[in-house]
């Protein structure tokens, strides 16, 4: 600015000097003073162009800059999503096989661990049994935990052992948490196949089922003991019938058929409903007369 200032002085400088030395007239040296005004006016205005035409052409880099960071990051995540698409692509693939190979009666063994029970029991569950490996095993594919009958009777009796009185204190505290609390609880008792032979023990347990059937009923006993809604739990015996391991030959037994199977089941299954739930079900229309 201090620029223009000198030049608009000079040019009123030389003016003054032509008009005080006679060499124009009054009326010449206004107009070039006039004139000498309107060019320091538009060099203002130029100059303020200039400086207002620099700062969008810093805007303009910043904007650019910017957009050069955002395609960037939009070319990461279209990466990112391309091979998230792949792996779909390629899991679709093993279901369509595998869909496939179902068709056809060839079919595989599933792929991962199946969970039925809600993800906080399952949790649990695993560490119930995790801290108490010797006494108990959960198979959450079925939402089952096996109690091994040698750790938790002696044999041929039905008396809970201190081991086990605790450990179904602990998972009656995970079946009455929320996640648990609408699950029914069946209880079934498994033996061998060796045959019953003290007659004190026939006396209280004739057969093996029997002695299954008892079994559970002290398990149950216990799980009510410990605070386990009674309405909530199943008992049944299946004695020697249902071994989940050949037993040995002669009527030799195999101790992983010795067991106490707890099943816990969401409601509504193999149950009929309760009388308060059938009685506001409407009753089945009666055939015309």
């Amino acid at each position: 600015m201090r620029t223009y200032l000198a030049i608009f002085l000079a040019c009123v400088a030389a003016a003054s000097l032509l008009f005080s030395s006679g060499c124009v007239s009054k009326e010449e040296y206004d107009k070039s003073l006039a004139a000498c005004r309107r060019a320091n006016d538009e060099l203002l205005k130029s100059q303020e162009a200039l400086r207002a035409a620099r700062e969008d052409v810093e805007a303009m880099k910043v904007r650019l800059a910017q957009a050069d960071m955002d395609a960037e990051a939009r070319q990461k995540e279209i990466a990112l999503l391309d091979a998230k698409a792949r792996d779909l692509q390629a899991d679709l693939g093993k279901l369509q096989a595998l869909y496939n190979r179902a068709l056809q009666g060839d079919v595989p063994p599933p792929i991962g661990p199946v969970v039925v029970l809600p993800g906080p029991v399952d949790e649990a569950l695993r560490g119930f049994a995790g801290e108490n490996p010797d006494l108990v095993e959960y198979l959450p594919e079925y939402g089952m935990v096996k109690f091994k009958s040698d750790f938790t009777f002696d044999k041929g009796s039905d008396d809970l052992s201190p081991g086990a009185v605790d450990a179904l204190g602990k998972l009656v505290g995970i079946l009455n948490s929320p996640a648990a609390s609408e699950f029914h609880v069946y209880v079934a008792g498994h033996t061998d196949d060796i045959p019953i032979k003290k007659p004190e023990t026939r006396r209280r347990h004739p057969t093996n089922w029997y002695l299954s059937v008892h079994r559970a009923v002290e398990v149950q006993k216990q799980l009510t003991k410990d605070g386990l809604n009674p309405v909530r739990i199943g008992v049944m015996g299946f004695g020697e019938y249902h071994p989940i391991v050949a037993n040995e030959p002669g009527n030799k037994g195999n101790a992983k058929n010795r067991r106490v199977e707890i099943w816990i089941v969401p409601p509504g299954r193999f149950l009929t409903p309760p009388a308060e739930q059938a009685a506001a079900q409407p009753a089945p229309a009666q055939p015309a007369q």
